[in-house]
């Protein structure tokens, strides 16, 4: 994998960024990038660092991206942006809330994770971390609890009870065993009660019924959005501390042109439903403005990305440093090229019986369009280290 990165320690100005990046606040640009050579860029730099937090102007952009880093790094996780417009209307059930808890307990729970998202999801109020924390339910094995209590503890955090669990954010009791699928989970899991005593912790399957996996700890997140009045909301972005975290984002520009559209829609939208009558008093939503987002992302050390060279004028930019960059034309699944002048590399993230031919200028393009599918090429090559 090192090999594909390798081209960068050619660039000029590449030590000096890596040396820049960590000497204080503020935004460091890199113009002409483009395409996927942005996502290896943002690879490499965010070494070093704990949290990596990557932004994007659309949904499809993001996941775009997410799916060539996942190849760069198993830790990566995609939060998505709630719907500013039709929040109330919970079309996708608990699964948009799903994802971003998902996120949520990694970055509580993991050292150290890369997080890719869009400047939307900046937008949103969320719950303080530490309300979030308090809300969170631990059991363990060999532990005891009071039974009653735990039932209503878990309607409160938003689980419906049911006669069997077969989906997310649902509990079960059956005599001294609870059934519980905590919304965070991809199975359900079973507490067997010995009195007041937690005798046993074990997933298991919905449909067959049997264990899977026991375990000695279970952690519980809520299923429901936390709001309260008296609670000063955060977005997102404070979730993560200052310190150790490089913020990396894509046109920097773009990004605020795009917070400053969803607020704009919103507070349209929220004029309008005020004219139709509609009671907002219960939305418990607050959305932060564009500027206060741009304040916030001036509190950490980033590195934005541009294809040309932008004045950045809402960021504390910091330098900007120009590279020159080469991209190729995809391969398309047709892997026709001179092995004579072909100097090849080993893509270790494909399997253990493929590997793919790049030549020299597709590594220093960083066109990952040849290696994204495995029945590119199904054979053995010669690779260089």
């Amino acid at each position: 994998m090192r090999a594909l990165l390798a081209p960068l320690q050619e660039l000029a100005d590449y030590e000096e960024i890596i040396r820049e990046r960590k000497k204080g606040k503020g935004l460091l640009q890199i113009a002409g990038c483009v395409n996927s050579q942005k996502t290896h860029l943002m690879y490499e730099l965010g070494d070093g660092y704990r949290y990596r937090l990557i932004v994007f102007s659309s949904e499809e952009k993001a996941k775009k991206a997410w799916e060539e880093y996942r190849f760069l790094d198993e830790s990566v996780y995609y939060y998505p942006a709630r719907d500013l417009l039709f929040f109330h209307a919970d079309i996708k059930g608990k699964y948009l809330l799903s994802q971003r808890l998902e996120v949520v307990r990694a970055l509580l729970e993991q050292d150290t994770l890369t997080v890719i998202t869009t400047i939307d999801a900046f937008l949103d109020g969320i719950p303080p971390k530490e309300k979030l924390l308090d809300r969170k339910i631990s059991l363990r094995t060999g532990e005891s609890l009071d039974f009653s209590k735990l039932q209503q503890e878990l309607a409160d955090m938003g689980y419906d009870r049911e006669e069997e669990v077969d989906a997310p954010a649902q509990f079960a009791v059956r005599g001294g065993i609870l059934d519980i699928y905590p919304l965070t989970e991809e199975a359900p899991v079973r507490l067997e009660l010995w009195g007041d005593e937690i005798d046993s912790i074990r997933i298991f399957d919905v449909d067959s019924q049997r264990s899977i996996e026991n375990l000695e700890e279970l952690k519980i997140y809520p299923a429901t959005e936390l709001y309260d009045d008296s609670w000063e909301m955060e977005s997102f972005l404070d979730y993560f501390p200052s310190k150790d975290m490089l913020l990396l984002l894509d046109e920097p520009v773009r990004l605020l042109e795009r917070a400053k559209e969803a607020e704009l829609e919103y507070l349209e939208s929220k004029k309008n439903r005020e004219k139709a009558g509609v009671d907002l008093k219960d939305e418990n939503l607050q959305v932060f403005s564009a500027k206060e987002i741009a304040e916030r992302m001036n509190a950490f050390s980033g590195i934005g990305f541009t294809t040309l060279e932008s004045k950045c004028t809402d960021f504390e930019l910091r330098k900007t440093y120009r590279i020159q960059t080469k991209g190729v034309n995809p391969y398309n699944n047709s892997f026709e090229i001179d092995k004579q002048k072909a100097r090849y590399v080993k893509a270790e993230f494909i399997d253990n019986d493929t590997y793919v031919v790049l030549t020299e200028l597709q590594v220093y393009g960083y066109n990952y369009d040849a290696i994204q599918y495995k029945d590119i090429l199904n054979e053995k090559v010669n690779y260089r280290e």
